[in-house]
Protein backbone atom coordinates (compact mmCIF):
# COMPACT_ATOMS: atom_id res chain seq x y z
CA UNK A 1 0.00 0.00 0.00
CA UNK A 2 1.03 3.57 -0.65
CA UNK A 3 0.52 6.18 2.04
CA UNK A 4 0.59 9.98 1.88
CA UNK A 5 0.83 12.15 5.00
CA UNK A 6 -0.17 15.79 5.14
CA UNK A 7 0.86 18.47 7.62
CA UNK A 8 -1.55 21.36 6.98
CA UNK A 9 -0.40 24.86 7.85
CA UNK A 10 -1.84 28.29 7.11
CA UNK A 11 0.52 28.79 4.13
CA UNK A 12 2.03 25.36 3.44
CA UNK A 13 1.23 21.68 3.09
CA UNK A 14 4.05 19.39 4.13
CA UNK A 15 3.89 16.02 2.37
CA UNK A 16 5.55 12.71 3.17
CA UNK A 17 5.08 9.32 1.60
CA UNK A 18 5.85 5.69 2.25
CA UNK A 19 4.72 2.12 1.78
CA UNK A 20 4.17 0.97 5.34
CA UNK A 21 7.53 0.72 7.06
CA UNK A 22 9.57 3.89 6.54
CA UNK A 23 8.21 7.38 5.90
CA UNK A 24 10.13 9.78 3.65
CA UNK A 25 9.78 13.54 3.22
CA UNK A 26 8.41 14.38 -0.20
CA UNK A 27 7.55 18.01 -0.85
CA UNK A 28 6.18 21.26 0.51
CA UNK A 29 3.29 22.93 -1.28
CA UNK A 30 2.96 26.68 -0.76
CA UNK A 31 -0.24 28.70 -1.06
CA UNK A 32 -1.60 32.12 -0.13
CA UNK A 33 -2.31 32.39 3.58
CA UNK A 34 -5.51 30.53 4.48
CA UNK A 35 -6.34 29.93 0.79
CA UNK A 36 -7.23 26.28 1.28
CA UNK A 37 -8.83 26.04 -2.16
CA UNK A 38 -5.41 26.79 -3.66
CA UNK A 39 -3.83 24.29 -1.25
CA UNK A 40 -6.34 21.66 -2.32
CA UNK A 41 -5.56 22.18 -6.01
CA UNK A 42 -1.85 21.57 -5.41
CA UNK A 43 -2.62 18.56 -3.24
CA UNK A 44 -4.88 17.03 -5.88
CA UNK A 45 -1.99 17.18 -8.36
CA UNK A 46 0.30 15.47 -5.84
CA UNK A 47 -2.33 12.78 -5.20
CA UNK A 48 -2.69 12.20 -8.94
CA UNK A 49 1.09 11.87 -9.24
CA UNK A 50 1.63 9.52 -6.26
CA UNK A 51 -1.74 7.69 -6.25
CA UNK A 52 -1.87 6.78 -2.55
CA UNK A 53 -4.17 4.13 -1.13
CA UNK A 54 -4.49 5.99 2.15
CA UNK A 55 -4.00 9.58 3.30
CA UNK A 56 -2.93 10.43 6.83
CA UNK A 57 -3.91 13.97 7.77
CA UNK A 58 -2.28 15.56 10.80
CA UNK A 59 -4.92 16.54 13.35
CA UNK A 60 -3.57 19.23 15.70
CA UNK A 61 -5.52 18.76 18.90
CA UNK A 62 -4.82 21.13 21.78
CA UNK A 63 -2.46 19.85 24.46
CA UNK A 64 -5.47 18.98 26.65
CA UNK A 65 -7.01 16.95 23.80
CA UNK A 66 -9.69 19.49 22.91
CA UNK A 67 -10.46 20.62 19.38
CA UNK A 68 -9.21 24.14 18.68
CA UNK A 69 -9.20 26.42 15.67
CA UNK A 70 -6.40 24.55 13.86
CA UNK A 71 -8.14 21.19 14.32
CA UNK A 72 -11.41 22.70 13.02
CA UNK A 73 -9.52 23.93 9.94
CA UNK A 74 -8.19 20.41 9.37
CA UNK A 75 -11.71 18.95 9.64
CA UNK A 76 -12.97 21.45 7.05
CA UNK A 77 -10.02 20.69 4.76
CA UNK A 78 -10.67 16.94 5.14
CA UNK A 79 -14.27 17.51 4.02
CA UNK A 80 -13.10 19.51 0.98
CA UNK A 81 -10.62 16.76 0.09
CA UNK A 82 -13.19 13.97 0.47
CA UNK A 83 -15.44 15.73 -2.05
CA UNK A 84 -12.65 15.79 -4.66
CA UNK A 85 -10.94 12.40 -4.44
CA UNK A 86 -11.87 8.79 -5.13
CA UNK A 87 -13.92 7.47 -2.22
CA UNK A 88 -11.72 4.36 -2.13
CA UNK A 89 -8.85 6.45 -0.75
CA UNK A 90 -9.23 6.45 3.03
CA UNK A 91 -8.42 9.65 4.91
CA UNK A 92 -7.26 9.03 8.47
CA UNK A 93 -6.86 11.78 11.08
CA UNK A 94 -3.82 11.34 13.33
CA UNK A 95 -3.12 13.37 16.45
CA UNK A 96 -0.10 15.47 15.56
CA UNK A 97 0.52 17.42 18.75
CA UNK A 98 4.12 18.67 18.86
CA UNK A 99 5.16 17.35 15.42
CA UNK A 100 6.24 20.78 14.17
CA UNK A 101 8.27 21.25 17.35
CA UNK A 102 9.82 17.80 16.87
CA UNK A 103 10.54 18.56 13.21
CA UNK A 104 12.37 21.75 14.20
CA UNK A 105 14.41 19.83 16.77
CA UNK A 106 15.41 17.24 14.15
CA UNK A 107 16.45 19.97 11.71
CA UNK A 108 18.42 21.88 14.36
CA UNK A 109 20.20 18.65 15.30
CA UNK A 110 21.03 18.20 11.60
CA UNK A 111 22.73 21.62 11.79
CA UNK A 112 20.65 23.15 9.00
CA UNK A 113 20.49 26.90 8.51
CA UNK A 114 17.37 28.78 9.57
CA UNK A 115 16.42 29.15 5.88
CA UNK A 116 16.90 25.42 5.20
CA UNK A 117 14.88 24.55 8.31
CA UNK A 118 12.03 26.77 7.10
CA UNK A 119 12.07 24.99 3.72
CA UNK A 120 12.05 21.46 5.17
CA UNK A 121 10.07 21.85 8.43
CA UNK A 122 6.65 20.95 7.00
CA UNK A 123 7.94 17.91 5.08
CA UNK A 124 9.67 16.64 8.21
CA UNK A 125 6.52 17.21 10.29
CA UNK A 126 4.54 15.18 7.72
CA UNK A 127 7.23 12.48 7.87
CA UNK A 128 6.88 12.31 11.66
CA UNK A 129 3.09 12.02 11.28
CA UNK A 130 3.44 9.19 8.77
CA UNK A 131 6.13 7.34 10.72
CA UNK A 132 3.97 7.57 13.85
CA UNK A 133 1.10 6.04 11.87
CA UNK A 134 3.33 3.24 10.53
CA UNK A 135 4.62 2.50 14.02
CA UNK A 136 1.05 2.38 15.33
CA UNK A 137 -0.30 0.01 12.66
CA UNK A 138 2.78 -2.21 12.80
CA UNK A 139 2.54 -2.43 16.60
CA UNK A 140 -1.15 -3.37 16.30
CA UNK A 141 -0.30 -6.09 13.76
CA UNK A 142 2.41 -7.45 16.02
CA UNK A 143 0.07 -7.55 19.04
CA UNK A 144 -2.60 -9.30 16.98
CA UNK A 145 -0.07 -11.93 15.85
CA UNK A 146 1.09 -12.43 19.44
CA UNK A 147 -2.51 -12.82 20.61
CA UNK A 148 -3.13 -15.40 17.86
CA UNK A 149 -0.05 -17.36 18.97
CA UNK A 150 -1.47 -17.79 22.49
Amino acid sequence: MKYLAIDLGSKTLGLARGTGLIASPWKTLRFKENDFDQALQGLLLAIKEYQPDEIILGYPLNMNGSIGESAETVLQFKKMLEEKIDSEIAIVLLDERRTTFSANQVLIAADLSRKARKEKKDQVAATIILQTYFDKINFQKQRKEEDNDK
